[in-house]
């Protein structure tokens, strides 16, 4: 028994006639007829019984039908999968240039959306001005900026004045990232000119000496002898690893990250700036579930970084 010929007794059922139903299927009266022996004769019971104005259902008809119906209303729900287009889901996120804002933004669509979901995410990585721009534009729904605490009113006026909300992810210091096998690990302290004997590697958008050492300590001397500028946040990592005696200045990255990489973070006396990671978003954002979802689950991230980077600085600083 096949689809066809099972929709082909659900038509004979609402006409009530093989004769009308040829007509609407535009089928030859006995070619339907014999369908429909040999389906009775295949499951063995009885669909209609002739009259001399057409067919009528049987008991066995009845529950025929009955399931019939139910079958090909299902099947039409399936082939509807196909012509109905899926709602893709559209995001644009603008982050500052830290590792755990592109992790962070991972595992929260890998929490929220499953492998079959359809999802076009815009995930920038940029300055603070420019993540700005993006969210009031509208290119990106939410964003996460970075600005030394004593910029804080000023932002947070100028946010205001946009019709932005903010929110704190955390507050930190820079920290130093380097391998390992590092000679600078071996000294208690790390001081201005133990620093300058070695490589320092840098994002190349703050190659400014005011901008790169405004997240640091403003009243650093100035640029270190050494330096290699990166314009790949991913690069970096290539540099540190290959490069022994090269550093870094970082905000808090993942340990697992860190430990994978095999490198070790440092806290250092020469950082002293304290330095802020908000959350930005247009009013009417929070309205949108996902959205909502979203910068829950990168504020619970952010305080658990925080809170693991700095024990981890702790127990380092206790050996």
């Amino acid at each position: 028994m096949t689809l066809q010929q099972i929709k082909d007794i659900l038509t004979i059922a609402r006409e009530g006639s093989i004769t009308k139903a040829s007509r609407v299927l535009f089928r030859a009266q006995p070619n339907l007829s014999n369908m429909l022996r040999e389906v009775e004769a295949e499951l063995n019971i009885t669909i209609f019984d002739r009259t001399s104005s057409g067919v009528k259902l049987t008991l066995q008809g009845e529950r025929f039908v009955a399931g019939a119906s139910d079958i090909v209303a299902q099947i039409e729900k399936l082939e509807q999968i196909g012509r109905t287009p899926e709602e893709v889901y559209s995001i644009g996120i603008s982050v500052c240039r830290a590792s755990y804002c592109v992790r962070a933004v991972s595992d929260w669509m890998d929490h929220t959306f499953n492998s079959t979901q359809k999802l076009s995410l815009r995930l920038h990585e940029t300055n603070t001005d420019e993540a700005i721009e993006q969210v009031l534009c509208g290119e990106s729904a939410l964003g996460i900026i970075r600005l030394p605490s004593f910029y804080e009113n000023y932002y947070r006026q100028q946010l205001e004045s946009k019709g932005l909300c903010c929110d704190l992810l955390m507050n930190f210091t820079m920290m130093l990232i380097m391998r390992t096998d590092h000679p600078l690990l071996s000294l208690p302290t790390i001081y201005e000119e133990d620093l300058y004997r070695y490589t320092e590697i840098v994002h190349g958008d703050q190659q400014g000496l005011a901008l790169s050492m405004a997240h640091i300590n403003p009243l650093l001397r100035g640029i270190p002898p050494r330096r290699i500028y990166v314009y790949d946040r991913g690069s970096q990592i290539d540099l540190l690893q290959r490069l022994p005696e090269t550093y870094m200045w970082v905000s808090p990255i993942p340990l697992d990250m860190v430990d994978s990489y095999n490198m070790s973070i440092r806290s250092c006396p020469l950082s002293t700036v304290v330095n802020l990671d908000l959350l930005i978003w247009r009013k009417e954002a929070m309205e949108n579930n996902y959205l909502s979802n979203c910068a829950n689950f990168l504020r619970q991230f952010a305080s658990d970084l925080q809170y693991s980077t700095t024990k981890r600085l702790s127990e380092i600083k206790n050996r």
